[in-house]
Parts: structure tokens; sequence; C-alpha cells
């Protein structure tokens, strides 16, 4: 398609433009900042000090923050789960049945750097993935409300992230 030769055509295409969506490939250093804000303040409102790393879809750290006096196995854990759900697609608590004997993914978990236990998300947006997220420091269940009530503030403020496709 050749480029547009009239003021009509310019027009035209940056009307269109203005309408598309943003197609995001992964999260901004803003969006990072903003998402690691809505996480501490999340763990500070359950008075749980977190350990919060984020991946972006390849699986390499693009963000990673430690509260004080959060457990010392938390900084290993946080970014096994933003990985394992980059890297498998999926929250880390659905992970957990799967690898037990009989499940499909059955010793998966001894696999390096595979985390089963909560706290783990995918972030979508538009269908694509964006990266992971990784929340430990309190219980399986702490983790999991934390990781998302962050989401959930992130999405109000921003745009819209999903833990699934």
């Amino acid at each position: 398609m050749s480029a547009p030769d009239t003021p009509l055509e310019h027009w035209i295409n940056d009307a269109i433009a203005t309408q598309l969506p943003v197609r995001r490939l992964s999260l901004s250093l803003d969006d990072s900042e903003l998402l690691a804000a809505c996480v501490r303040d999340a763990a500070q409102a359950c008075d749980v000090p977190v350990v919060f790393s984020l991946v972006d879809a390849g699986g390499q750290q693009r963000f990673y923050f430690s509260m004080d006096n959060a457990l010392l196995i938390s900084h290993t854990l946080a970014p096994q789960k933003a990985w394992t759900a980059v890297a498998l697609k999926m929250a880390t608590h659905e992970l957990a049945a799967l690898v037990q004997p009989g499940g499909d993914l059955y010793g998966l978990d001894k696999e390096k750097d595979i985390c089963c236990f909560g706290g783990g998300f995918p972030c979508w947006s538009g269908g694509r993935l964006l990266g992971g997220i990784g929340i430990s420091g309190g219980s399986v269940e702490e983790d999991m409300l934390i990781a998302r009530q962050a989401l959930a503030r992130f999405s109000a403020l921003r745009y819209p992230l999903a833990t699934t496709r």
C-alpha cells in the first residue's frame, strides 16, 4: 500500500490510528513500577512482608523488590513463581495438582526453577503474554490475595491485566 497522498488520506489514517488498541509487547518500566507499588500497598494492607518479582514474557527478571523482614526463602520463591507462571502460561497454584502422581505433569516440580506454590501469575493484556509476577512472604492464600489485589488495582489505574488469556 502506498503512502497517503492527500490531506484527507492523512487525516483518515490518523483518525484510524487513534482508534486502534495499543499493542503492548511487555510491561514498560513505568508499568512495572506501578505494579510494584500496587503489590507493596496490598502487602502492607495485609501486614505481610513480601518479595516481589516481575519477569518479562521471555522469563527475564524485569523488576524485583524485597520488603523489610521478608522471609529468606521468599527471595528464592518469588522469582521462581514469576518464571514458572510465564514458562507454563498458567498460575502456579494451578500447577500444584498437575504435578501430583497421576497428574498430566507429574514430576515437573523436580525441574530446576519450577515452583508449584500459589502466588505466581502470568500477566496477559489483549491476548498477549506481557510477563509474570511472583509474590512470596505469607501463606499461599496471602500471596495469591496480594497478587490478585495488585493486579486488580493496576488494571483499574492503567490498563487491563488478566491472569488468563
